[in-house]
C-alpha cells in the first residue's frame, strides 16, 4: 500500500484494484468522516496504522479535522427543505471566484463567469496536464480530473488541483500567463518571443501603458514621440505639464496620465508618413479613450486636456474617411470634442475655478485645474466662430480679471525660456472680443437681419473696432518667439475680418431691399453697379478694412510664416482662417469690389498661399494640401453658363429661396448671403460648390459660375444622368487656352475665335513680337469694354518648343500671371522643311523635326493634365497633318512625327476619357497663308490637283478647332481637312 502511494502507476488509475488477501480479511469500515461524505468521495480510514480510526488519508493531506459522521441507515429520515436554506447569490460564480483571485488574477478580468443557469456544469481542464503526480490521488479524485464532474463539488475539486499544480509548475504557469486575455477581451502573447518567455505583465509604469505592453509601440519609441511634442506642437497650447518632459517622468506619465500621454502620441505621429502604423496605433487606443469619457468612464483633469488638444489638430487617424478636397471635417470633429471635453469638466468641477478662494485641492492641481477651463473656454468661443454655432458653454467662463500670474505652470523657469503666461493672456484677451463680437452682430439670423436693415450694427462694428486696436496696442509688441508672435499676429487680422465682414454683408443686404421692382437689371447687375463705386458707400471703411484684414492675413502667412518649421506644427484653425480669407476675398471680387490690377495682385497673393499650404503639408491628405486644392478650384477661372430650360426644374427651390421678400434659413451660419450661395464661413457649402453639388445661376454670388470639380461621379451614380443635366460641360468662357505658334496663320486664326467665346489666351511665339502684338491689339479692340473677372485676358510668351526648359518657364509664367494652368490646349506650333526623298534627310534634320513636332506636344501634354485631371475637365487638340496618313508633299521625317501625333492621340483619348478630357487633332493638308504654304502660287502644281480647286483658309481649321472644344463628345478622332485630297 506505501509502495503504491510512492510510485503511483497511471494505468492502475483506470480500473478498480484487484484485491489482495489481506485487503480482504480487513474489518470493513461502514462509516465515513463528514469532509468525505460532503464530498461523496472515498474516505480512506486504513492507511493511519489503525483501520477504523480517524484522521482519515484525505484529511491528513488537508490538513483538516477528521470527524466520523453518524449512520443514516434506518429510521425516518426528514429531508431538509433546500429551498429554505437557498441564499440568493450564492451560485457557482461567487464560489469560483475567491479561488480565482487568490490562484489567477489575471484571468478574472475577462473570463465568463458561470452560471447556475447552465443546464450542464462547467468545466475547467488544465491545458497541459503533467506526465506524473507527485501526490496520490483515489480512484474517484483521478476520474473526476479528467471526466465531467457529477457535481459542484467535483468542479470545485478540479479547480482546486489544477491551481496546485499550477503553482508548482513554473512552465504551466507561465503558459497561463501567455494565455492572459488583454485589454480588449484578446489573448495578449507580448510576454513571449520566439517561444520563451521573455518577460512580464507589469501592474503600473510605462511598461504597463497599452501601446508598450502590445508592443505596438517601445518604450524608446514613446519618449521620442513625447520629446517631439515638447519641441513643436507644446508651444502652441502649453496643457502638458512640463515635469513630463523628463524622460524619468515617463513612468508617471504613463501611470497617471493616459488619456493625456495618448493624445501627445496621436498628435506627434500624426505626420510621420514613414511610419503611418504609429499613427495608425496611438489613433486606435485614443479612439477607445474617447469612447470611453462618452460612455462615462472614470477621468480626471487631464482627459480633458487630451480632448482640447486634440480639438486644436485633429490629427487625421481619429477620422474614417478623409476626403481629396477639404470640406470643413476637421471643424466638426473639432466642435465634438470641445464639447466633450466641456461636459467632462462641468462634471469634474473645473468650473468652480472661475471663482476666487474656492480651491478645492493643493495650490499646483488648482492652477492646473484653472488653466484647463480656461482652456475649454478659448476653445469653445473659437470653434463657436469658426463655424458660426452657438457657445457650447453658457456658464461661468475663465475668472474675471486673470492674469499672466493665475498661471503659473505657463511661467518661465530660466530667463531665455519663453513666456507662455503673457502669450496665453493675450490669446484670452483676444478670445474675449471674439465672444463680444459673435454675441452682439452674430447672435442668430432674424436679429442679424434685422440690424443689417436697420443699421443699427454701425456703432457696434466701430465700438469693436477701437477695441481691438487696443488690444493691438497693448499686445502687439510683446517680446516672443517668431511663431508665437505670427500666432497672435494672425488671430488678430482675422479678428478685424470677421468683424468688418459683418457690415459688407449688412451692405448687400441693404442693397437688394432698396432694389425697385420695376428696376430690369438682374441680381448680379444691380449688385456690381452698387459695389463699382464703394468709396461712395456709407460702410466703405468696413468693406476696404475686411479686404484688407483679409489680405493682410494670406501676407503674414506667406511672408512671416515658414511653412516647414512653423506652420507644419500650428493648430487647424490658422490653417482654416487663411482660407476662410481666400474665400472671402473671392466673393468680394465676384461684387466687383476689386480693380483688375487689385486683383490679379490678389489672385497671386492666393496662389502663394495654396504653395505655402503644399509646403506645410506631410502628404497630399495633409490638411494644408487638402484645402489648397479647394481654394485652386475656386479661385481657377471659371465659365459662366446660362440655365437651359430643362435644368430649370432642379432650381426651382432655390429660385423660391432667392427671392426678395424670403430670406435663406437653412444654413445655420449667420453670416449668410442673401442670394442663397454659400457663405464664406462654411467650407462644406464651398466644397459643394467647387464640386458641382450646387447648381450655378442660381445667386447673385453664383455668377462667377461653375466649375466642375473632382467629384463628378458619386459612388453607385448613373454616369449618364449628368452629361444629359449639365449643358455647361462644353461652355468654354472663362476658360484659359493655350494656343502654341500663334503669332499668324493657324494659331492666329485660332486665338481669334476663342477670344470671341471668351476665352482667355496664353499665345506663344517664336521671333515674330510685332506680329504677336499686332494680334493682341486686334483681339482687345474687337472685345467690349470690361473689367475685372470679364476682361479678357491675353498673354505673351517667346518659346522654342524644341526646349524643354524653355516650356517649363512658359509654364511658371502662365501660373504667375493667370493664376492657374490651361484648361484647353492648341497644340499648333511646328516644323516640316519639305525633303522628300530619305536620303536626303539628315539625322539631325530627323531629330529635330520629332522634337518640334511630337516631343514637345508630349511636354505640353504634360504640363497641362495634371490640372485637368484635377478638375476634371479638359480639352487637348493636336495640329496634325495629311501627312500622318502617308500623302503629302514632304518627307518621312515629317509624316514620322505627324503620325505619331496621331497614335499619342488616339492612345490619350482612352486613357483621359474618365477624366472628361477630350483629346482630337485636326489633319489639315494645303492650308493657305502659313509658314509651309504662303500662298497657292507657292506651289501652282499640287494646288491644281486639289479636288475643290483652292486651298484651305487658317480659318476653316479654326473652325474645326473650335467645334472640337466646344464638343466634348468627340474623343480620339483625327480629323482630315484637306479639300478632298486621300
Amino acid at each position: 500500500m506505501e509502495r503504491d502511494e510512492q510510485s503511483p502507476q497511471l494505468a492502475d488509475t483506470s480500473g478498480p484494484r484487484r484485491k489482495s488477501r489481506s485487503d480482504s480479511s480487513a474489518k470493513r469500515v461502514s462509516r465515513a468522516c463528514l469532509h468525505c461524505r460532503q464530498r461523496k468521495s472515498k474516505c480512506d480510514l486504513d492507511s493511519s496504522g489503525s483501520p477504523g480510526v480517524p484522521p482519515c488519508q484525505r484529511c491528513i493531506r488537508d490538513s483538516r479535522e477528521c470527524v466520523l459522521g453518524g449512520s443514516n441507515r434506518g429510521g425516518r429520515r426528514i429531508r431538509k427543505n433546500k429551498m429554505k436554506n437557498f441564499t440568493p447569490g450564492t451560485d457557482l460564480s461567487t464560489r469560483i471566484e475567491p479561488l480565482m483571485d487568490t490562484t489567477s488574477p489575471s484571468t478574472t478580468d475577462s473570463r465568463p463567469n458561470a452560471s447556475a443557469s447552465y443546464s450542464n456544469p462547467v468545466v475547467f481542464v488544465e491545458p497541459n496536464p503533467p506526465a506524473a503526480v507527485a501526490v496520490s490521488e483515489d480512484d474517484e479524485d483521478s476520474a473526476s480530473i479528467g471526466s465531467v464532474p457529477r457535481n459542484p463539488s467535483d468542479a470545485w475539486q478540479c479547480l482546486t488541483g489544477i491551481a496546485k499544480r499550477g503553482a508548482e509548475d513554473l512552465s504551466s504557469e507561465t503558459h497561463t500567463e501567455s494565455a492572459r486575455p488583454g485589454p480588449n477581451g484578446f489573448p495578449s502573447f507580448s510576454a513571449f518571443q520566439n517561444g520563451a518567455a521573455t518577460d512580464f505583465h507589469p501592474t503600473s509604469g510605462i511598461r504597463a501603458y497599452r501601446l508598450v505592453q502590445t508592443r505596438s509601440l517601445d518604450t524608446g519609441t514613446v519618449w521620442q514621440l513625447v520629446a517631439r511634442y515638447a519641441e513643436n506642437f507644446h508651444p502652441y497650447l502649453p496643457l502638458v505639464p512640463r515635469k513630463y518632459f523628463d524622460r524619468n517622468a515617463l513612468d508617471a506619465f504613463a501611470t497617471n496620465e493616459k488619456h493625456l500621454l495618448t493624445a501627445v502620441l496621436t498628435i506627434a505621429s500624426k505626420d510621420l508618413v514613414e511610419r503611418p502604423e504609429i499613427h495608425e496605433y496611438c489613433s486606435k487606443y485614443m479612439h477607445e479613450l474617447i469612447s470611453g469619457i462618452a460612455a462615462g468612464a472614470d477621468c480626471d483633469v487631464e482627459a480633458v486636456e487630451a480632448l482640447l488638444l486634440l480639438a486644436e489638430w485633429e490629427p487625421q487617424g481619429l477620422r474614417p474617411r478623409i476626403e481629396r478636397v477639404g470640406r470643413g471635417e476637421e471643424d466638426r470633429a473639432a466642435w465634438m470634442h470641445v464639447g466633450l471635453a466641456l461636459r467632462s469638466g462641468y462634471f469634474l468641477g473645473l468650473d468652480r475655478t472661475s471663482f476666487r478662494g474656492d480651491a478645492s485641492g493643493d495650490t499646483e492641481t488648482e492652477a492646473r485645474r484653472r488653466l484647463a477651463w480656461t482652456c475649454c473656454y478659448i476653445s469653445d468661443r473659437l470653434i463657436s466662430v469658426r463655424i458660426g454655432r452657438a457657445f457650447w458653454s453658457r456658464g461661468p467662463g475663465p475668472m474675471t480679471g486673470l492674469v499672466s500670474q493665475d498661471f503659473p505652470s505657463l511661467q518661465p523657469v530660466k530667463s531665455d525660456e519663453e513666456d507662455y503666461a503673457k502669450i496665453f493672456q493675450a490669446t484670452l484677451d483676444l478670445t474675449q472680443l471674439y465672444n463680444n463680437v459673435h454675441d452682439v452682430l452674430y447672435s442668430g439670423m432674424r436679429t442679424s437681419n434685422q440690424m443689417m436693415l436697420m443699421g443699427d450694427y454701425v456703432k457696434y462694428v466701430d465700438d469693436f473696432r477701437l477695441a481691438i486696436l487696443r488690444w493691438k496696442s497693448r499686445w502687439g509688441s510683446l517680446p516672443c518667439s517668431t511663431p508665437m508672435r505670427a500666432t497672435l499676429q494672425l488671430s488678430y487680422e482675422y479678428l478685424r475680418l470677421y468683424t468688418n465682414a459683418f457690415a459688407f454683408q449688412a451692405a448687400i443686404s441693404q442693397s437688394l431691399v432698396s432694389k425697385h421692382t420695376n428696376n430690369n437689371q438682374s441680381q448680379r447687375e444691380h449688385l456690381r453697379a452698387t459695389f463699382n463705386n464703394v468709396a461712395s458707400m456709407q460702410d466703405a471703411r468696413f468693406i476696404y478694412e475686411s479686404v484688407d484684414a483679409a489680405k493682410a492675413y494670406l501676407t503674414i502667412l506667406v511672408d512671416e510664416v515658414h511653412p516647414e518649421k512653423h506652420l507644419h506644427f500650428m493648430p487647424l484653425r490658422f490653417y482654416l482662417y487663411g482660407i476662410y480669407a481666400a474665400v472671402f476675398l473671392y466673393k468680394a471680387r465676384s461684387f466687383g469690389v476689386m480693380l483688375n490690377s487689385e486683383e490679379m495682385k490678389v489672385r497671386e497673393l492666393v496662389t502663394r498661399s495654396t504653395e505655402v499650404l503644399k509646403r506645410a503639408s506631410a502628404g497630399p491628405d495633409d490638411i494644408g494640401a487638402r484645402y489648397a486644392r479647394l481654394l485652386e478650384l475656386l479661385w481657377q477661372s471659371k465659365p459662366a453658363p446660362a440655365l437651359s430650360p430643362t435644368a430649370t426644374h432642379r432650381s426651382s427651390d432655390l429660385l423660391m429661396q432667392n427671392t426678395l421678400n424670403r430670406l435663406p434659413e437653412q444654413s445655420h451660419h449667420v453670416h449668410f448671403s442673401p442670394a442663397n450661395d454659400f457663405s464664406w464661413l462654411d467650407l462644406e457649402a464651398v466644397g459643394d460648390f467647387v464640386s458641382g453639388d450646387q447648381m450655378p445661376g442660381t445667386g447673385t454670388l453664383a455668377f462667377d459660375a461653375f466649375q466642375q470639380g473632382p467629384d463628378l461621379y458619386q459612388s453607385g451614380q448613373d454616369r449618364s444622368q449628368p452629361w444629359q443635366m449639365s449643358p455647361w460641360l462644353n461652355e468654354v468662357r472663362g476658360r484659359l487656352a493655350l494656343i502654341t505658334g500663334a503669332s499668324g496663320g493657324i494659331g492666329a486664326a485660332c486665338a481669334r475665335q476663342l477670344a470671341q467665346k471668351g476665352v482667355h489666351l496664353a499665345l506663344t511665339y517664336s521671333t515674330n513680337l510685332d506680329a504677336m502684338k499686332a494680334l493682341v491689339k486686334e483681339l482687345k479692340s474687337s472685345q467690349p469694354t470690361a473689367d475685372g473677372a470679364d476682361a479678357l485676358r491675353i498673354s505673351i510668351h517667346q518659346v522654342d518648343v524644341a526646349s524643354a526648359e524653355q516650356i517649363q518657364t512658359m509654364f511658371e509664367q502662365i501660373d504667375k500671371e493667370h493664376g492657374q494652368r490651361p484648361d484647353i490646349l492648341v497644340s499648333n506650333a511646328g516644323y516640316g522643311k519639305r525633303i522628300p526623298q530619305v536620303w536626303d534627310i539628315s539625322l539631325e534634320e530627323f531629330d529635330y523635326t520629332i522634337n518640334v513636332n511630337l516631343r514637345a506636344s508630349f511636354i505640353l501634354v504634360k504640363g497641362v493634365v495634371d490640372h485637368m485631371r484635377e478638375q476634371r475637365w479638359g480639352r487637348i487638340v493636336f495640329m496634325s497633318s495629311i501627312a500622318g496618313y502617308g500623302g503629302g508633299i514632304n518627307g518621312c521625317h515629317y509624316a514620322a512625327s505627324k503620325g505619331g501625333m496621331t497614335g499619342m492621340m488616339k492612345n490619350l483619348a482612352t486613357r483621359l476619357a474618365e477624366y472628361n478630357i477630350s483629346v482630337n487633332d485636326v489633319a489639315p493638308a494645303m492650308i493657305g497663308d502659313t509658314g509651309m504654304i504662303p500662298s497657292a502660287q507657292a506651289i501652282p502644281d499640287v494646288a491644281a490637283g486639289i479636288p475643290l480647286g483652292r486651298l484651305g483658309t487658317p480659318e476653316e481649321v479654326a473652325n474645326v478647332v473650335s467645334m472640337l472644344v466646344t464638343t466634348g463628345y468627340m474623343t480620339g478622332q483625327s480629323l482630315l481637312l484637306a479639300g478632298g485630297l486621300k
